[in-house]
């Protein structure tokens, strides 16, 4: 089912390798500074909340908040949330676990060991922004990003939702960098944090989510070549920009590039192994 994004943002790492994907083909994907790798707390979110969060619900709350403020026409009541992330929250949760095995049970943060299951962001997020609709979280490796997209075209095209907020994120951070140097991932790692807000009506660009690798005559065309620790090959798409050379590699990064692409339209290509969707986004 096509529906239009309405809404569209992104936070990616800084430059892996600068140049090697033109400027224009990355329009609306904000590059985070390496050394200030934080958003700043959206206004109306307290100050409290904030700090109980991981960095990478911040990232998700801020982009959530961004796409938010400027559509008070948005029913809280029924928007829905699709939270992708290939890994969650890494981080909350080796710092549980480190404790849980060197401190012992009584010492182990409760704040960690909540903030370290799958749906702590989106939860995070709902609570602050006030969204009581539907809300599901999904994983699906190297190609969470186009498959949390493709479950809020599902729930708009089952009409369980007027308008969806998709966000699929996946940080940078030493557990996962040592992840990867185990795997001897042939790539610059990266990280990126998308969000887009679905609606069968309005203003925006159309999104459609295809099973398989199917580009057909658009251009351009972003498809991750490198594998993923513990990966099978993937498929090859010929012509097709490789993100991962100037993004770094990251499961989730999908959704940034559906990002990219709806500046001008455009095709992006998500791998899990021998599985593969691909999204189509035309103005």
């Amino acid at each position: 089912m096509a529906a239009l994004i309405t809404g569209a943002a992104a936070w990616v790492a800084g430059d892996r390798n600068p140049g090697r994907i033109r400027s224009d083909l990355l329009e609306g994907v904000t590059r985070l500074d390496e050394e200030a790798t934080t958003p700043v707390r959206p206004e109306g979110v307290p100050a409290g909340t904030w700090r109980r969060m991981s960095r990478l619900a911040r990232m998700a709350m801020a982009l959530g908040a961004e796409l938010l403020q400027d559509r008070p026409d948005i029913d809280r009541e029924t928007l829905a949330v699709v939270w992708g992330s290939g890994i969650g929250e890494v981080v909350p949760t080796s710092r549980f676990l480190v404790r849980l095995f060197t401190e012992g049970p009584d010492l182990a943060s409760p704040l960690n060991f909540q903030n370290s299951v799958y749906n702590a962001p989106p939860g995070h997020l709902s609570i602050a922004l006030g969204l009581k609709g539907l809300s599901e979280t999904v994983a699906a490796g190297g190609a969470t990003g186009l498959t949390a997209l493709m479950r809020g075209l599902d729930i708009l095209k089952l009409g369980r939702a007027p308008a969806v907020l998709v966000i699929a994120g996946d940080d940078q951070n030493p557990v996962v960098a040592h992840a990867h140097q185990l795997g001897r991932t042939k790539a610059p790692i990266g990280e990126a944090v998308a969000a887009v807000l679905l609606e069968r009506v309005g203003i925006g660009v159309a999104v459609e989510v295809l099973t398989g690798v199917q580009p057909g005559d658009m251009s351009p065309v972003f498809a991750r070549q490198a594998q993923l620790p513990d990966e099978p090959p993937i498929q090859e798409v010929p012509g097709a920009v490789i993100p991962e050379q100037v993004l770094g590699i990251s499961m989730s990064m999908g959704l940034a590039l559906v990002v990219a692409a709806s500046a001008g339209g455009g095709v992006v290509v998500d791998q899990e192994g021998d599985s593969a969707l691909t999204a189509r986004i035309s103005r």
